[in-house]
């Protein structure tokens, strides 16, 4: 069988990270581009604080601000902060607004972070840093899928490194507010609405969250599969994390989903490629099953740990698996609980996505 394509991807987190980077962009031939999201709390800026000092003038930015409707004033005003503290640490930054939704309402999100970066020359850097802290899956993922097929086609060998700041506990702070609108990511439709998958036995894999549970009824309606297995974060920063989701959705568990103990699928919330191999193995041994008995179709709906949703986006990518979701069109937030200055709280994660000639697999 085929080498997964990151089976061997350069994983590093926490402690190994000032290493890496004390080494690594400190090689003065080492040009950088950090394409980021501005957000509304510290760890939209601890990419760039910890990759800007070794790199000096060595690295411009690419921030992108999200646009969203009738915004709370204080998201606003955090974002502002945010802007002003990423021109202090990299001077030479474009700033780019990315519409969420179109006038009539539709998502647009996706295509208009891939023309933004079209649109960007990276012919002068050897480095593309992704900060993922701060953008949302709608943005990310067409974005890393486009930055990785522009490297893979370079003249010049360009590394792409995927680095965020995860802060489980915060995300218990964020209230996202749906959108009714239920679809596939931009360029994450897969085989999703072909005739040869029309019979396809589909299996949906959810990646649960409290307070979705009405995101997760449209999602499921959406991609009508014939099996569910949910994704828990398990080793997670909370303990009992997987229990208490299985609790909560234990309605949809018993009845509207039908999925047993057999069927869950637990994933180490800090590490992405724990899912992103879980997801492989499932589709291979369901390939293996269906060869003589018709198609088989994995659907993803990464909706909770941002950690998670990567491992997802990368199995997403090498298998051209379809990725449903609905956008948010709004923020709220318990202010006080995201911090706007660096803590000592989480870590920085480090993916290496590409390598200039080869993926790291």
């Amino acid at each position: 069988m085929k080498t997964r394509r990151w089976e061997y991807c350069v994983y590093q987190r926490g402690s190994e990270i000032p290493t890496f980077v004390d080494d690594y962009f400190a090689a003065k031939d080492r040009r950088v581009l950090v394409i980021a999201g501005l957000g509304f709390d510290w760890r939209s800026i601890n990419i760039s604080a910890t990759i800007a000092s070794p790199l000096g003038e060595r690295v411009q930015g690419l921030l992108l601000q999200e646009e969203r409707p009738n915004p709370d004033p204080r998201l606003v005003e955090r974002v502002s902060l945010c802007l002003h503290q990423m021109q202090s640490l990299i001077p030479v930054c474009d700033v780019q607004t990315i519409e969420i939704f179109a006038p009539d309402g539709a998502v647009v999100s996706g295509r208009n972070a891939v023309r933004v970066i079209r649109q960007t020359s990276l012919d002068s850097f050897t480095d593309i840093v992704i900060d993922a802290s701060a953008l949302s899956i709608g943005i990310l993922f067409p974005l890393v899928r486009y930055v990785l097929h522009k490297a893979e086609s370079s003249i010049s060998p360009l590394h792409v490194h995927l680095m965020f700041t995860s802060v489980p506990a915060y995300d218990d702070a964020i209230t996202a507010t749906a959108s009714d609108i239920v679809g596939t990511i931009h360029g994450f439709k897969g085989g999703l609405n072909l005739d040869q998958n029309y019979d396809a036995a589909r299996l949906w894999l959810p990646q649960l969250v409290k307070g979705q549970r009405a995101v997760l009824d449209r999602l499921h309606t959406y991609v009508n599969p014939h099996d569910v297995c949910p994704i828990l974060p398990f080793p997670a920063h909370h303990p009992r994390m997987a229990d208490r989701l299985i609790e909560y959705y234990q309605q949809e568990f018993e009845s509207t989903w039908e999925v047993d103990d057999s069927a869950i699928v637990y994933a180490a919330e800090h590490n992405p490629l724990d899912l992103y191999r879980t997801v492989l193995r499932i589709d291979e041994t369901r390939k293996r099953i269906f060869e003589v008995m018709g198609n088989s179709l994995i659907v993803l709906s990464p909706i909770g740990s941002k950690t998670l949703a990567l491992g997802a986006m990368m199995a997403a990518i090498e298998r051209d698996l379809p990725v449903t979701y609905v956008e948010t069109v709004a923020y709220m937030a318990d202010w006080s609980a995201l911090p706007q200055q660096p803590t000592s709280e989480g870590e920085i994660i480090h993916l290496w996505l590409y390598d200039g000639e080869h993926d790291h697999s």
